[in-house]
């Protein structure tokens, strides 16, 4: 199984190599896509992990790196993660496991805190992974794009990551390939991720900012209203 993982980053100097350290020896090919201006993209070319480097130049958000760097390889999975997470051991090989069954589209985990408190240990295991586990059998599928993957062939098919929606554009990116295939949620293959988002704005401000947005998206309310554009 040919395997590709694409790690966008945007001045992630302090926090690129230790992702890309935790990619070291896995049977994947590393495309990192690069914006900014601090040195992210030196480190990256300079790590023994890493194949290949792209510089984004446009600088359009996430999906647009994510789809550069699907479109730039011809890997038959192509794994995502982000370049404020570390991988767990055998985490590509237990994403590219599951697309044996040639059902199989789309693959997701848990998130982890990465250095976290207790709290942060406690708030991201409900949210960030019993919720999934509850959600995902239902058909509400959604795969963070810091631990994701998708059979490449049908990810371009579909039109890749919606480059127009700079929030839950992961989620509307899952929920489509759902409905080419098999979404499979793996609560082994975790990452631990950076908690500062949600040291920033706050766990019930991120609550109440996705439950609205999983609420529209699930009603279908008013797709161009702008709702799914506002930063």
């Amino acid at each position: 199984m040919d395997v590709a993982c694409v790690v966008p980053a945007y001045d992630e100097i302090g926090t690129v190599e230790r992702t890309l350290d935790s990619l070291v020896g896995t049977e994947s090919e590393v495309i990192v896509v690069v914006g900014g201006t601090d040195g992210t993209a030196g480190v990256a070319r300079a790590h023994p992990a890493v194949d290949l480097v792209l510089t984004d130049t446009e600088e359009s958000g996430p999906a647009a790196a994510r789809n550069r760097g699907a479109r730039a390889t011809d890997a038959e999975v192509v794994c995502f993660t982000d370049a404020d997470t570390v991988v767990a051991p055998g985490w590509v090989a237990r994403h590219a496991s599951h697309y044996h069954d040639p059902r199989v589209v789309c693959v997701g985990g848990p998130l982890r805190p990465l250095d976290g408190s207790r709290r942060d240990r406690l708030l991201f295991g409900l949210l960030s992974d019993w919720w999934y586990r509850v959600s995902w059998p239902v058909g509400f599928v959604q795969a963070s794009g810091n631990n994701c993957s998708y059979r490449r062939e049908a990810l371009l098919d579909a039109g890749g990551f919606d480059e127009s929606l700079p929030f839950l554009e992961d989620t509307d990116c899952s929920m489509r390939l759902a409905r080419r295939g098999r979404a499979v949620y793996d609560r082994h293959a975790w990452v631990a991720t950076s908690p500062r988002r949600q040291h920033r704005q706050g766990y019930l401000g991120l609550l109440g900012e996705y439950a609205a947005g999983y609420a529209r998206y699930l009603l279908d309310a008013q797709r161009d209203s702008g709702y799914f554009r506002r930063r």
